[in-house]
Formats: C-alpha cells, structure tokens, sequence
C-alpha cells in the first residue's frame, strides 16, 4: 500500500480519506462510505456485478440494510453542469462483504488496507482517551459500590428519617445509572424476557381499546381517525416470523415494537402518541406483566411519557438501540 493511501481532508459534515490518491472514501458517523459506482473502481468491477453482491447480502442477512446505508447529498458533474444529488452510500461493513465476494486481488488489497490502516485511524480517538475513559469506569464503579453501602445504611439505627429518605432516593435510581453507563459504553443487550402469551392483540381489539378512550378521555373529533392501512401493519408486524420463529418472540419485545411503529407511523389524524402508551398498557396488561411481583408498576407514568416522546423525536436508525433502553426498563 502507499503511504499516502490514508490522506486526509475535511469536508462539509465529515472527512474523505483519499485511497491511493485516487478513490475518495468519505468518512462519517465513525465509519466510510462509498457509492456502488466507487465500489466498481476499487475492485475493478461492473456496477451491475456489485448491485447484484449487495443484493445478496441483505437478502441473506448478513448486514441490515438500515444501519449500512446512507443518503449524502453531493455536487457531481452533469455534462458542463454541477447538479446537486442525493446519492446512495454504503458502509464499510458493506465495502468489505462485498471485498470478500468478488476474491478479487483489489479487493484483498483493500481488506488489508482497511483494517490495518483505516480501522485504526478510526479508533485513534479511543486509544488516545483510553485512560480517561478507565478513569471513568473506575469513577463509576466506586459510584456502585456506594449505592450499595448507602442501602446497607437503611437497615441500621441512628439515622433521621431525613437522611434514610435521601439515600432512599439515590439507591432506587441505580438501576436507571446502570442503564446510562450501558447506553454510553455500547453494552446494552436484549434481556430474557416473557415467552408464555396469555392475549394476542388484534385490530378489532385495539379499535375498541381507541373508542374507549373516546368516551372516558376529552380527545377531538379527529382522534383515533385512520390516515392509511399502517396501523393494521403495525399490528401484523409483531407478529411477523421468519423461519418458523417469532421475530419478536418475547411478550416485552412485542410490547416495545408495538410503542415504537405505533409512534412512528403516524397512523392517525390525531392522537398516535397517547394510542401508542395506551395500548403498550393495555398489551403488557392483558398478558399479565404490567406490574411485577410486589405490584409495582414495571413502567410508571413519567417513564411512559418519557419514552413515548423520545420515540417520536428519534431516527429511524435508532430503533435499535430504543427498542433495548424499553426493554431494560422493562426488566
């Protein structure tokens, strides 16, 4: 490889690294980004053979097509004209999968480049915060450890009530610190949750559910009046299976999924987010998880307006990891 095949120069909304003085590989959101047509020049290959690669590689799921495509808007020449585009980007994930499909020599080449020379530059940032960022972790988890002996401190005489409610207080929002700290440090995962179903929520079902409101809430005219059919496909998606398998198999992963399409379809004229929290109640209800064991509520009312209003502010490319922040209050 050449020295200068990692040249950098920065542009507007990020930087391009230029590969072999030739290929500009823009960099963004802490990974790179080419077109179809560049991919064509790095690996010496029609446009048509690389479509057809990437095809490939959504249809068998080796890469979620969401989080691995973008639209950048750039200046392109049309004849004599500079015509200002959206064009379709792809990752690096995206770059290499395709890299390892046409076993091409360029494109073993560029494998090396990349994880050698271009991995690493991405990284630079951590490797350079590294003890900062230990530091932190230590910080916090002396943090923990004083949760705990604050609440050891609940059990023994000699406090002011005062004083035992403010400790109170702090050791009930571990649990939300120890999310954050998850959020932060890429760890959040997907707990066990319920598998044994007792109610399956239908259209039929959530209709009754939005006319009820109607009658017992001050709502308008307009509430709960359909635009479109994304409500029943809302329904139907968490339900959806793939192989014979739920692709939400569990009763809290159905009940985050339901709040979040409900939310971001907008589905009705009026009142999609408060339809949305009320039948994410009435599912974690009916199937007996709403409140746990000592008859507390699971999810409390700030918590579900919090939620709620973070979900419809969000990305589409944060799914994901919202879905996972639900889930973990849920637990």
């Amino acid at each position: 490889m050449s020295r200068n095949a990692h040249n950098i120069k920065e542009v507007s909304g990020g930087q391009i690294v230029l590969y072999k003085n030739r290929l500009e590989v823009r960099l963004e959101e802490e990974t790179v980004w080419l077109t179809q047509k560049q991919m064509a020049e790095l690996f010496n290959k029609g446009i048509a053979t690389i479509n057809e690669h990437i095809k490939n590689i959504y249809k068998e799921r080796e890469l979620k097509e969401k989080s691995t495509i973008r639209n950048f808007r750039i200046v392109q020449k049309e004849g004599k004209r500079s015509v200002e585009r959206n064009v379709v980007f792809y990752n690096l994930d995206v770059i290499i999968s395709v890299g390892y499909r046409v076993k091409s020599k360029q494109g073993t080449q560029f494998r090396i480049w990349a994880t050698n020379v271009l991995k690493k530059h991405l990284v630079d940032g951590y490797t350079i915060n590294e003890k900062r960022l230990k530091a932190a972790e230590h910080k916090y988890n002396e943090l923990q450890q004083s949760l705990r002996l604050l609440g050891n401190v609940l059990a023994l005489e000699g406090f002011s009530s005062e004083t035992k409610g403010l400790i109170q207080v702090i050791t009930e929002y571990s649990r939300a610190l120890d999310i954050l700290d998850d959020y932060d440090n890429h760890r959040l995962f997907v707990p066990e949750g319920t598998h044994q179903e007792r109610f399956k929520l239908t259209y039929e079902d959530a209709m009754i559910i939005i006319g009820e409101m109607k009658k017992n809430f001050e709502t308008s005219s307009l509430f709960g009046q359909e635009k479109d059919r994304s409500f029943e496909s809302s329904l139907r998606t968490i339900y959806q299976t793939f192989d014979g398998r739920d692709v939400y198999p569990t009763i809290e992963e159905k009940a985050a999924s339901l709040l979040y399409f409900i939310v971001k379809n907008h589905s009705f004229v009026d009142g999609n987010k408060r339809i949305a929290a009320a039948l994410f109640i009435c599912f974690l209800q009916k199937n007996g998880i709403l409140l746990r064991k000592d008859g507390s509520k699971r999810i409390d009312n700030n918590s579900l307006v919090a939620l709620t209003l973070m979900i419809a502010i969000s990305k589409p490319s944060e799914k994901e990891i919202i879905i996972k922040v639900i889930l973990n209050l849920l637990a």
